[in-house]
């Protein structure tokens, strides 16, 4: 490749001598819909460096330039617009590399690229511009050796492929053909030679932010709704410790304008799980993903005793609860994470979370403190070397260690990955060994082995895993439940060579089977079947189901271990389909239905999500859902003291209906508001209870659980509404300006609505939770200032 000495203005036009000189990548070849041919839109990529950093420039053809999508999205959202990538391995190991796009109306894109999936929620500073052409559309692109990693070597070798995107066709071509059939995309890149004499720069950044807050919510010591202000500033740190290794902190974060929590109503026995939306806790944090034993959320979480300190009321003198902070406050967080050249990944996390205390005030006046949360460490350490054909071996240790008498808890994994020479097949292992201390140490452990074809037109695969009754790795981590040991296989035909009707199409089927690890009992076994395929009309189209014949048994739901509850055989069926996206209207829908057989039990759901493209600049999507179980069983917290002793299901009609819109307007690039509503409803309805029996079985009982009105106690109407309005400005790479409002109701009660719009007769007399906030943040490069004092021109 090309090297210069001569600066370019990053501005979309190819007018300097130096794209004259560069090397050039052009014949792209189509990896879908249909792999192999070559496209017919002509593609032209030039390439070259300097000291300083990597430019890539581009002319992309379009025999109908008026065609062309230029629909506007934030960063990082790839909208409905003609796209570009290139992504870099730049050890090339064929494990990690880094991708840098840009759509035809000019927005950014980036993200970590790994063997079979990208990482999008990865941000670096870079700069790049977008032209309209009367051929299509040109760009160019500035990318700073400081927003990438490479060895320390005189004599690069990097591996590199482009992609591109014609949105109308849905057609995606590289420059390095991409064959489906084989195992991952970055194995499948092409090489770049020449670049020589480039060091790695002083990586070294700063990002402050200062956020103000309006908010309004219940007083605890009045029950009243007031609103309160408060002001809080925090730091981002980046620093590149050596070419491979970049330390990221932050202190005192805040995450108060994080996308507030789809919250269901959750009647079953184990925990839900959300997902991740601080960006600290997302971005570059593939190492610590590895072994499946750190979920984030876990920290700044709810306080560890948050909810002891109403037992610990003395009502004699008229204690109440005046302050209780539902969040753990996070002081500090660091991840450390690199590759060697040598192709060892080593990652630390640590966060500290504070101590936390609930205010307790009896009638006279007197305050007392209880703590709620104890000083408290979180520590992930991996360690991931790759070896020949991108197998791995990895170790993974989690910790987390609490000042005082509460419990500390450790989860150490070994995971290997094993390819073979041609790619076609892998072996996987995993042992989990988890201990907790809580005055006595207890282990657990965790097991998964399995052997699979993981390319080529028939794939297939077999799998064991165990959790030992013991295992627990839920301090850091997250597990539904322990004690099972479960089998699977399956195999699929996947066809890449379009027919008379379908581009692709795949049919799969599998079993499986469940059972306690110990004693050794029956949980479940059936299977499944799933038959897709994207048709000519870009229309994406698939039908499953899948089948318990024998019936399962539920040895959790009864919160007793011990008692089973048995569930009849039953069979559901799926189909779902999604319409072409680049079309100005799109929809997707699923239809499920499930049957139990041997009962009056049934269960139907319909999911139906309309997306309308407004303009070029404003998208709207709608998701609607509702999910209706007719005549389901479970667990009731027993309100009859006749039957304290027993155990009591209850039967029941249950109703979720879910219900969101999302709308985005995007002024330009780097400018845009989003608006995001859901609600969500649930309502059940108990019309008679059984007690659970010894074996399962379910025996009639008088249970009186009524109130005045004839009403079951156990009765639910719960709703969550939540509204996220998003501004955000960035009004120079890597500094943005953020104006958040959010409000949210949750409301529980067991009086029922006839119907569902009947719920919003009273929702919003609730308390409300209510935000507004803007966060000012800054991106300070202390290499910006080094230059300039060299008296360097900077892009």
């Amino acid at each position: 490749m090309k090297k210069s000495t001569n600066a370019i203005k990053v501005d979309g036009f190819l007018v300097e001598n130096q794209w004259d000189e560069a090397n050039v990548a052009t014949d792209f070849i189509v990896q879908s819909p249909v792999f192999g041919v070559k496209s017919e839109f002509i593609s032209i990529i030039k390439m070259y460096y300097d000291e300083n950093a990597l430019y890539i420039a581009g002319e992309l053809h379009d025999p109908h330039p008026d065609s062309v999508s230029y629909s506007m999205s934030q960063r990082d959202d790839f909208g409905n617009a003609d796209w570009f990538f290139v992504t870099i391995d730049t050890y090339g190991k064929n494990n990690n590399g880094f991708s840098f796009g840009v759509t035809s109306a000019g927005v950014e894109l980036d993200a970590l690229a790994f063997t079979n999936y990208n990482d999008e929620s990865w941000n670096a500073v870079w700069r790049s511009a977008v032209q309209k052409q009367d051929y299509g559309w040109s760009f160019e692109m500035k990318i700073p050796f400081s927003a990438i990693r490479f060895p320390n070597e005189y004599v690069q070798n990097w591996k590199v492929n482009f992609s591109r995107q014609v949105r109308r066709r849905r057609e995606t071509s590289t420059w390095n053909p991409i064959d489906p059939n084989v195992y991952g995309d970055l194995t499948q890149s092409g090489f770049i030679k020449g670049v020589e004499g480039i060091k790695s720069p002083w990586r070294l950044s700063f990002t402050p932010y200062v956020t103000g807050y309006l908010e309004k919510s219940t007083d605890l010591s009045t029950g009243k709704q007031t609103w309160k202000n408060r002001v809080t500033g925090g730091l981002d740190l980046k620093y590149g410790i050596n070419d491979a290794f970049t330390l990221d902190m932050t202190v005192i974060p805040d995450f108060g304008q994080t996308r507030s929590d789809n919250q269901i109503l959750n009647l079953g026995p184990f925990e839900v799980r959300y997902n991740e939306n601080r960006p600290f806790f997302i971005e570059g944090t593939d190492l610590f993903q590895i072994g499946g034993v750190f979920y984030s959320r876990r920290i700044a979480a709810s306080p560890f005793h948050e909810y002891d300190v109403y037992g610990d009321l003395n009502d004699s003198i008229g204690e109440h609860v005046v302050e209780n902070p539902g969040i753990s406050q996070m002081i500090n967080g660091t991840k450390v994470s690199g590759r060697t050249k040598g192709g060892l990944g080593i990652g630390v996390f640590n966060a500290v979370e504070n101590e936390m205390n609930a205010i307790i005030e009896d009638s006279l006046g007197n305050r007392r403190m209880y703590q709620t949360n104890p000083l408290t460490n979180y520590n992930v350490f991996v360690l991931s070397q790759n070896l020949k054909n991108n197998s791995t071996v990895s170790f993974v240790n989690t910790n987390v260690t609490r000042v005082g008498k509460d419990r500390d808890a450790n989860v150490t994994v070994g995971e290997a990955k094993i390819f073979t020479p041609d790619g076609n097949y892998r072996i996987y292992s995993r042992v989990n060994i988890s201990s907790i201390n809580e005055g006595e140490m207890i282990y657990g452990h965790k097991l998964d082995v399995g052997v699979s074809k993981v390319a080529g037109t028939w794939r297939y695969g077999v799998s064991y895993g165990e959790e030992s009754e013991t295992y627990d790795p839920n301090d850091l981590g997250f597990l539904y439940n322990n004690n099972s040991r479960t089998y699977n296989a399956n195999i699929s035909w996947n066809d890449f060579k379009p027919s008379k009707h379908f581009f692709r199409k795949s049919i799969s089927l599998g079993w499986y089977y469940g059972e306690l690890y110990k004693p050794q009992l029956f949980n479940y076994t059936g299977f499944y079947f799933n038959a897709g395929g994207l048709h000519k009309s870009q229309t994406y189209m698939s039908f499953s189901g899948s089948s318990d014949p024998f019936g399962s048994v539920n040895h959790f739901e009864s919160r007793n271990f011990g008692k089973i509850v048995r569930y009849n055989p039953k069979a559901n069926v799926n189909y779902f389909f999604s319409t072409d996206y680049s079309k100005r209207f799109a929809l997707d829908g699923r239809l499920g239905y499930v049957k139990f057989f041997g009962i009056n039990q049934d269960k139907y759901n319909l999911y139906l999500s309309p997306r309308l493209r407004i303009s070029d600049r404003m998208m709207l999507v709608v998701d609607a859902y509702i999910d209706v179980s007719n005549n389901e069983y479970g667990f009731v917290y027993g309100q009859d003291a006749t039957f304290k002793d027993d155990i009591v299901l209850g039967f029941r009609n249950r109703v979720d209906v879910e219900n969101s819109v999302a709308l985005e307007f995007v002024f330009t690039k780097r400018m845009g508001m989003d608006f995001s509503l859901r609600h969500y409803w649930a309502q059940v309805e108990y019309n008679d209870f059984a007690k659970l029996g010894d074996d399962g079985e379910m025996i009639d009982i008088d249970y009186q659980a009524f109130d005045s009105n004839g009403n079951s106690v156990h009765n639910t109407n719960f709703n969550a509404f939540t509204l996220d309005v998003n501004y955000r400005w960035i009004f120079i790479p890597g500094s943005e300006l953020r104006i958040v409002y959010k409000n949210n109701i949750f409301a529980s009660k067991s009086v029922l609505e006839s119907h569902y719009f009947e719920t919003f007769e009273t929702l919003f007399n609730q308390p409300q939770i209510n935000s507004i906030s803007m966060k000012l943040l800054v991106y300070i490069d202390v290499l910006y200032f080094k230059r300039k004092n060299k008296g360097e021109r900077v892009i």
